[in-house]
């Protein structure tokens, strides 16, 4: 599958992985096309995503969107601003309810030059730790942050209450 994506985006033929996406598990589809994207590095890769949400916008393609933004595509400019477009539709879609969708905003703060701030990222993590208490992530960033930000204090009962609690 992973040379049929390849073959397809780079010669323009959406409809073709279209079909391959659709007969293939979603999950499988998001691995091959995300290590073809590695191999060839070619915008044409967003280009077919692009395309495709314009018939389905779904969560789905936002995310594989932002994959593709922060990994193999992550040296053209501009493409973390655009995996931050990506991540806050993945959001708006999925009502603020997918951890996963949540937790792609708080890979936008972990790199070098994040694209979001220390209390977005604050805020963002609190959210995650209503719907997962025990995300170690979000409970590391909002620690971090927290640190960072002066005015803001973490109290870490009330952290260990809301784990308890579910």
């Amino acid at each position: 599958m992973h040379e049929l994506i390849k073959k397809h985006v780079l010669n323009g033929e959406f409809e073709s992985v279209k079909r391959l996406m659709s007969e293939t598990d979603f999950m499988e589809f998001e691995e091959a096309y995300i290590s073809s994207a590695h191999e060839v590095e070619s915008i044409m890769f967003y280009t077919c995503i692009l395309d495709m949400m314009k018939e389905e916008e779904t969560a789905e393609m936002h995310d594989l969107a932002f994959l593709l933004l922060v990994y193999p595509l992550s040296e053209i400019e501009g493409a973390l601003t655009s995996a931050y477009y990506h991540a806050e539709s993945s959001i708006k879609l999925t009502d603020g309810k997918e951890v996963k969708s949540l937790l792609q905003m708080l890979l936008l703060h972990a790199v070098p030059e994040p694209v979001i701030s220390d209390k977005k990222a604050f805020d963002i993590s609190r959210r995650i730790l209503k719907l997962d208490p025990s995300n170690n992530v979000a409970r590391t960033v909002l620690k971090e942050t927290a640190k960072r930000m002066d005015n803001v204090v973490v109290d870490i009962n009330e952290l260990n209450r809301i784990k308890n609690a579910h």
